[in-house]
């Protein structure tokens, strides 16, 4: 009996967790890159996550409803660093903002840009990683105490750029506003002893329109992300 009871309760548990996948039809598939490593392996081999399963700005309701903004945790500035480049060689930017009146009118400002384009083999033998930034970025900024959120930009397209907060994403940039949801956010974990580093969040960027999520890879420290759109 006890044994059925296990076995009961395992798949009751398996159908909870299927049905909470079920609920997110707008989660986007993503798709492995050409000739790249793909963002399934990327999180698994490198970082320790599941991309499903550690996954922490899921579509759950809507698109609009995903958290996207970030509050700084403690003292001290917020460091934004991209750690992987393999989107397009044209240069790319990456900075923070402030939420606006309206989501089409954001308050941005600039941190660091680098033209430079991984390999595969980099990632296999780690070299020229993190790519090299250019002259004049920083990846250091304090936002205040007040919600601030994450953009990314690349030169080769003649639109608004990525946002953490998909709203924004459908609001500014004409080209994706059909598929707003641009980067997908993860704690950072410890690969030795499987804990999560307090305060610290991967994201996987997408800026184009094929949904790899590894155009760029990017951590940020000292923040935590807000539970809800602000």
């Amino acid at each position: 009996m006890r044994i059925q009871k296990i076995t009961s309760i395992y798949i009751l548990a398996m159908i909870a967790l299927t049905a909470a996948f079920a609920q997110s039809p707008k989660q986007p598939k993503v798709q492995p890159g050409p000739g790249e490593p793909n963002w399934e392996d990327i999180l698994k081999t490198r970082y320790g996550l599941s991309m499903r399963g550690d996954l922490a700005n899921r579509v759950e309701t809507t698109v609009e409803a995903v958290p996207g903004l970030f509050q700084k945790a403690g003292d001290g500035p917020v460091k934004f660093t991209p750690l992987i480049a393999l989107g397009l060689e044209t240069t790319t930017r990456g900075g923070w903002y402030a939420p606006g009146a309206k989501a089409d009118a954001p308050h941005k400002h600039n941190l660091w840009s680098y033209k430079y384009k991984n390999t595969a083999s980099d990632l296999e033998h780690e070299k020229n990683l993190p790519p090299p930034l250019l002259e004049g970025s920083s990846t250091m900024f304090d936002p205040g105490r007040e919600p601030f959120g994450l953009w990314i930009s690349n030169d080769g397209f003649d639109d608004g750029g990525v946002y953490t907060q998909p709203s924004v994403v459908a609001a500014i940039n004409k080209r994706l506003a059909k598929q707003p949801y641009k980067a997908m956010i993860y704690p950072v974990k410890d690969k030795a002893t499987d804990m999560i580093i307090p305060n610290a969040y991967l994201i996987g960027w997408e800026y184009s329109t094929n949904d790899d999520f590894q155009d760029v890879v990017c951590r940020v420290d000292n923040v935590v992300l807000t539970p809800k759109k602000h």
